[in-house]
């Protein structure tokens, strides 16, 4: 049997695979990336779209292949191609992929927060992404999926705080995170020796459970910050123990003073 001089050809160069990448609202999708592997995962062709969606590259024989279509702002898409004597066409439709961004603040002041640890989980819990807010408490994420996220934010000397947020297939969210001040117990511990002994100070909560240890300095004093509203009870311990009951409110600080013997 005769083989026709264009399948000969073809053969010898490979099989066409052509096509437009548009969105959703059947717009083109300029500078897309379009990668063509075969069945072992191996890149069989690259290319990009031009200014009106359209791609062209060559499969080199006959046979399944994956095309891989990528964009900025968009969900990446994947298509099964089978390529077998004749030019094979396309058409590969992109949806949209949000951005979601924000400003860390104190919730008091309006102080802007940096380094704010913010962290985005999706609805099953696992974490999307997370980062630092920036000098003006700024924090970003791009290329999300249209979804619901849960948006939590923390930073030191501050009450952690979580937020839902919701991002469309185009376009960037917005979501601003207010962090309230923690309660703080601050004081110093006196005692008649020099030099000063170490001296420990525990605090427990009104179940008498240990919530935080730390050492007074030099000078004797000691801080507890970022602190549940309630009462706890102070405890230092160098000589004979000292207790005392301290109650704090949401977002004030205490002064609490004790006097070793």
């Amino acid at each position: 049997m005769t083989i026709p001089q264009q399948n000969r050809q073809q053969d010898r160069q490979g099989v066409e695979v052509s096509g437009r990448v548009y969105d959703t609202a059947s717009a083109p999708v300029p500078g897309a990336a379009v990668t063509l592997v075969d069945a072992g995962g191996r890149q069989s062709g690259r290319t990009a779209t031009d200014d009106t969606g359209h791609f062209r590259l060559v499969a080199p024989n006959a046979g399944a292949y994956v095309l891989i279509t990528s964009a900025p702002a968009h969900q990446p898409g994947a298509t099964t191609v089978a390529v077998g004597g004749s030019p094979v066409r396309l058409e590969i439709t992109l949806r949209g992929s949000g951005g979601l961004r924000g400003v860390v603040r104190a919730a008091t002041t309006g102080v802007p927060i940096m380094d704010a640890a913010v962290t985005l989980t999706d609805a099953r819990g696992d974490v999307v992404d997370s980062r630092l807010s920036g000098p003006s408490g700024e924090y970003a994420f791009t290329s999300l999926p249209p979804g619901t996220y849960v948006l939590a934010a923390g930073a030191s000397g501050y009450r952690p705080a979580a937020v839902a947020v919701t991002t469309a297939e185009t376009g960037t969210a917005q979501q601003d995170v207010e962090l309230a001040d923690g309660a703080v117990i601050r004081g110093s511990v006196r005692v008649p020796d020099d030099p000063r002994p170490t001296v420990t100070v525990t605090l427990l909560d009104d179940g008498g459970h240990v919530v935080r240890t730390t050492f007074a300095d030099e000078a004797g004093r000691y801080t507890f910050h970022d602190l549940d509203p309630g009462a706890y009870t102070v405890v230092a311990t160098s000589y004979s123990p000292s207790r005392a009951v301290v109650r704090v409110e949401d977002g004030g600080w205490t002064r609490h003073d004790v006097q070793l013997v």
